[in-house]
């Protein structure tokens, strides 16, 4: 990790910067692509894991546990982005919850990142700001397990 700034220093956006930032705005309110992506990269993930041991040599080598991993990482990306924005309506909260409820399941996946409690978050806020009353309790588990 380095704390330098990027080479080159230059204040101003590059073109590349730019197209990013636009594709960026343009895909601000597809919350259902982002749901059905996240399905599919999380559909990805696990039928690569059944054979970790498979070489990927076009892939730079990789096997697929490593690949696998690759396309849960991309999973949480898109889970993030559904999270990220206010639900204004409960149809989009609840793409939140049902993406939030796949993953809590999964031990592996609350030791691999954070994303599982930054959209429990996210749904707390929503859920307030809708008028919706959910359970105040921890809904993710504790170190003693499911309650």
């Amino acid at each position: 990790m380095t704390l330098k700034t990027p080479a080159g220093g230059e204040p101003r956006p590059n073109d590349a910067e730019l197209e990013m930032y636009a594709r960026a705005y343009r895909q601000r309110a597809e919350a259902d692509t982002f749901y059905l992506r996240w399905q599919l990269h999380t559909a990805h993930a696990m039928l690569l894991e059944h054979d970790p041991t498979r070489i990927y040599p076009e892939h730079g080598g990789l096997n697929g546990r490593q690949i696998g991993e690759g396309a849960r990482i991309a999973a949480r990306r898109f889970a993030l982005l559904l999270a990220e924005p206010p639900a204004f309506s409960e149809p989009l909260l609840r793409l939140k919850i049902a993406c939030y409820e796949a993953m809590i399941i999964d031990a592996d996946e609350l030791k691999r990142s954070r994303a599982v409690a930054m959209i429990e978050a996210a749904i707390r806020r929503d859920a307030q700001d809708l008028g919706i009353v959910i359970d105040e309790g921890p809904i993710m588990p504790d170190a003693g397990g499911w309650h």
